[in-house]
């Protein structure tokens, strides 16, 4: 192995030209100390010329190549330029002979769009990702057609494992906001109603709130803030360590093996919840209306006739829709997310804002379709 040498003579006159040896081999290695060692040299003698002496040098890598275009091409005062001398021709006609200036390209602004056309840009931006979501729904739903088919192709104990995850886990958060639901709802409505004297119409109130709206939409946005979240890291960081990449290397369709579980323990597990949310509910509800003289047996008979059948399963039936939007924009999510880190925090955080923007677009297209 060549030993690096690097060493200043001191120059004998005011105009003398400083010389700089290098010899030996210059890898990644050893360039360090030597490029410092160059650019005290060039700082000291900064109004002199500095000849670099590389008869002496055998080899250099690509480091070494960047150390001697890098003194080069350094920029000096006129008359005190660095010149490299004795350098092997092999070596030679490894430097660079161009000005990196030549390829320097100015930065271009973007040009700057007004008003229309930025919410044009935008329009088109969404409607893209509009068709490409409904394109991922039309996946989801020919894998869940096919898993309907040939219950073989569902993983069984997979789906038992997310449901587990993202249901019994979540049942505490689900009766603490389903509990204060409703302990709010009779609250509010019976400082007004006890006013007129019609506080036992606030058993209808609580009722119809609880089973047809309040349950199914309160049990979805925790589910999403919860679960929906963990679907679009879970899948995002699979995505970024190439297991996606692994599963389709081995013919597998990440529809079916990683969206299809999540899809149908949400469609099972968001319900589940949202029949527990509405019986704490109506619970709280009855325990403020105790304060305003209304007994548990007459809140009770009084809600036998306030609600119907038809109210429970309105609020369920919105449920499995809210339970089948979060998994699918979740994992969507997921599947689309870029590399590194931080854009698995971004897919975690867009989910859960799509999903609950969609949640409150369904319930109010449930509301339109549901009041005819």
């Amino acid at each position: 192995m060549t030993a690096t040498t690097a060493q200043t003579a001191a120059p004998t006159a005011a105009h003398d030209a400083v010389t700089f040896a290098l010899g030996g081999s210059i890898t990644a290695y050893t360039a360090g100390p030597i490029w410092e060692q160059a650019l005290a040299t060039l700082t000291r003698n900064a109004e002199r010329p500095v000849v670099i002496d590389a008869s002496d040098l055998k080899t250099i890598d690509n480091t070494g190549i960047a150390l001697l275009f890098d003194l080069k091409r350094r920029a000096r005062p006129a008359g005190a330029e660095v010149e490299i001398r004795g350098l092997a021709p092999n070596l030679a006609a490894l430097i660079p002979d161009y000005d990196p200036k030549d390829f320097a390209e100015a930065v271009r602004k973007p040009p700057r769009l007004g008003i229309i056309a930025q919410i044009g840009r935008e329009t088109f931006r969404q409607i893209e990702y509009l068709k490409h979501f409904l394109g991922f729904l039309g996946d989801c739903a020919m894998a869940l057609l096919q898993g309907l088919r040939h219950r073989g192709l569902i993983r069984w104990q997979e789906v038992l494992n997310v449901a587990t995850e993202a249901g019994a886990n979540a049942v505490p958060i689900v009766l603490l906001i389903g509990f204060l639901m409703g302990v709010i709802i009779a609250f509010e409505i019976g400082l007004v109603a006890q006013q007129f004297g019609a506080v036992i119409f606030v058993v209808d109130g609580v009722g119809v709130a609880m089973l047809r709206e309040l349950g199914a939409l309160m049990t979805a946005i925790v589910f999403a803030g919860r679960t929906g979240a963990a679907f679009a890291a879970q899948i995002g960081t699979q995505k970024v360590n190439e297991e996606v990449n692994a599963i389709q290397t081995f013919g597998l369709d990440p529809v079916h093996f990683l969206v299809l579980p999540r899809l149908l323990a949400a469609m099972l597990v968001v319900p589940l919840l949202t029949v527990l949310a509405d019986i704490v509910g109506i619970f709280g509800g009855a325990l403020v209306l105790a304060s305003f003289g209304i007994g548990f047996v007459e809140f009770y008979n009084h809600l036998l006739g306030a609600v119907g059948v038809d109210d429970f399963l309105v609020g369920l039936v919105k449920a499995t829709v809210f339970g089948l939007a979060i998994a699918a924009i979740g994992c969507e999510r997921g599947l689309s997310t870029g590399a590194g880190a931080t854009s698995v925090g971004l897919s975690a955080t867009s989910a859960v804002v799509t999903s609950i923007v969609s949640i409150v677009v369904l319930d109010g297209l449930f509301t339109i379709a549901l009041s005819g």
